[in-house]
């Protein structure tokens, strides 16, 4: 599967070029993001041609990804705290990237499960 974005996407959207250092780490990225909205998609949408969203949500989730210093799970500024983990939790899609990809996700519904029953002859009850 092809990523969704490029590193090119994500220079473009940070502000800065992306060091050739990041460039692995950005990639890495890209391919998870992508994975993790195809999933998250469940609906209707041209496989060949994905929708122009799909770049904006994955370039936002790189940038949001690249942001956390890992083994970081909270920060406060005020008088300073920081509490560290073995590891950030990143891999995921924001609240704000599901509401974007909301309408390419197959919507829940029911169905009704009534059997229509036709009295007995000569009965009133079925």
């Amino acid at each position: 599967m092809a990523a969704y974005a490029s590193v090119e996407d994500v220079a473009a959207r940070l502000g800065r070029p992306v060091l050739d250092d990041e460039k692995p780490r950005v990639d890495a990225l890209l391919d998870d993001v992508s994975a993790l909205i195809a999933e998250h998609c469940t609906g209707t949408w041209d496989r060949v041609n994905p929708p122009a969203s799909f770049k904006v949500v994955a370039c936002a989730e790189v940038i949001r990804w690249l942001a956390v210093t890992p083994g970081v799970i909270s920060e406060r500024t005020g008088e300073l705290e920081i509490q560290f983990s073995a590891s950030a939790s990143t891999a995921g899609l924001s609240e704000a990237a599901k509401s974007g990809l909301r309408r390419y996700r197959r919507a829940l519904s029911s169905i009704p499960l009534v059997r229509e029953v036709t009295p007995c002859p000569g009965t009133s009850s079925p």
